[in-house]
């Protein structure tokens, strides 16, 4: 039996098989993800690798050398290089697009551990991360101050009350600030006087970090109750830091901190400086999770943005959040041209049908034809994992 013959002798269950494409299709459009580039995975993974304090020669023979030689033997590879800079190390690795993308992260991250052991001692944990086009900032916000406050304190309050609200929405990655410096506690040595007690700054940086540290000492039991015992170092001002004892001079004479350095309550080093119409600012880039949903993210982004004005508002410096880019303009455009030519394509069609056929019967028949194989494709979308985007 033909698909024609099945339709005129079971109408009413081809009716409910429309139906129900209909039905599903519908629903298939509410669940579908909405960005503008379909999701691609490039065969690019970088390794990123911190030494702060090391120039770029030491960072290409200590650092990115022993990476290479280690990830220059994997299969696949098509092409390596490297970008040895101040306090950092980029190893970049191209793969041919025959290689599986994941396989290959877990190759360079298994050999990356395997030669830990040949960097120094103060490197950092490598970051290995793969290229992604997606791994953009869906929205940018500024922070300004509409009265005068410090950059430790604009600082504070994005990083300690709006990122982690930010953070808590559902599908929200990542919420990473830039543009301003937190408070640091600075000591600056005079080397004269180190000089002329034959102490070192390794030895004195050494001192500080363990003094400075709250530390268990075990636990102290009776017949009722059970105490569990630390001794409390960390310090909470600067005279603390300047009290704090490093050696002893000539045997007898105790040595602190503030003989030997002056101790300062200050900022980070500055490595970016962000203005908004002329007036110092900071901005927070919001990244979305692999694969949700853009526009729907960054709707639960303003949303939460309004919740936290009237909080704002009562804290010291009325800081104020504006939008500086808004992913989701040029996705909500794309959506509406989209729709816009799904309306003209099918009103050309029922035309230039009915123009052909000049029977208005089967124009209708045709006109409502069109919405089962659109909905129909949305299902076919939907099953497959694509989102509606401008390839798609």
């Amino acid at each position: 039996m033909t698909l024609a013959d099945l339709s005129v002798k079971r109408p009413t269950f081809i009716s409910c098989i429309v139906l129900l494409m209909l039905a599903v299709g519908a629903f298939s459009i509410t669940k579908l993800g909405v960005d503008l580039f379909p999701e691609v995975n490039f065969p690019v993974i970088f390794v990123s690798t911190p030494y702060q304090g090391a120039g770029p020669s030491e960072i290409e023979t200590l650092v990115s050398k022993p990476i290479e030689d280690e990830l220059s033997t994997l299969q696949g590879i098509k092409r390596l290089t490297s970008v040895s800079q101040e306090g950092v190390s980029q190893v970049i690795a191209e793969f041919t697009l025959e290689t599986d993308i994941k396989f290959a992260e877990q190759q360079v991250r298994d050999r990356v551990g395997s030669v830990k052991y040949l960097l120094p001692k103060d490197v950092k944990e490598p970051v290995i991360r793969r290229l992604d086009p997606s791994d953009q900032p869906i929205v940018i916000l500024s922070l300004s101050a509409k009265e005068n406050m410090s950059e430790s304190e604009l600082y504070d309050i994005a990083n300690e009350t709006i990122r982690p609200k930010l953070e808590q929405i559902d599908q929200v990655g990542q919420v990473y600030a830039l543009g301003a410096r937190k408070r640091q506690i600075k000591v600056a040595f005079d080397s004269k006087k180190l000089k002329e007690r034959e102490l070192s700054l390794t030895y004195l940086n050494s001192r500080l970090s363990t003094v400075g540290e709250n530390i268990p000492a075990g636990k102290n039991e009776d017949t009722k109750k059970e105490s569990i015992v630390r001794t409390l170092g960390q310090f909470d001002s600067l005279e603390a830091i300047g009290n704090t004892i490093v050696n002893f001079f000539g045997g007898e004479r105790s040595l602190r901190v503030k003989d030997l350095a002056k101790v300062e309550d200050s900022l980070e080093d500055e490595k970016s400086r962000t203005f908004i119409n002329g007036k110092r600012s900071l901005f927070l880039y919001v990244f979305k999770q692999s694969g949700a949903n853009t526009v729907a993210v960054v709707d639960n982004v303003m949303k939460r943005i309004k919740q936290m004005g009237p909080e704002l508002e009562k804290v010291k410096g009325s800081p104020e959040i504006n939008v500086i880019r808004d992913g989701s303009v040029y996705i909500r455009a794309n959506v509406t041209d989209m729709k816009e030519s799904i309306v003209i394509g099918i009103s050309l069609a029922v035309i230039v049908v009915f123009l052909f056929l000049q029977n208005a019967r089967s124009t209708l028949i045709t006109a409502l034809a069109l919405p089962n194989s659109l909905l129909g494709a949305f299902l076919l979308m939907w099953a497959c994992g694509y989102t509606i985007n401008l390839m798609t």
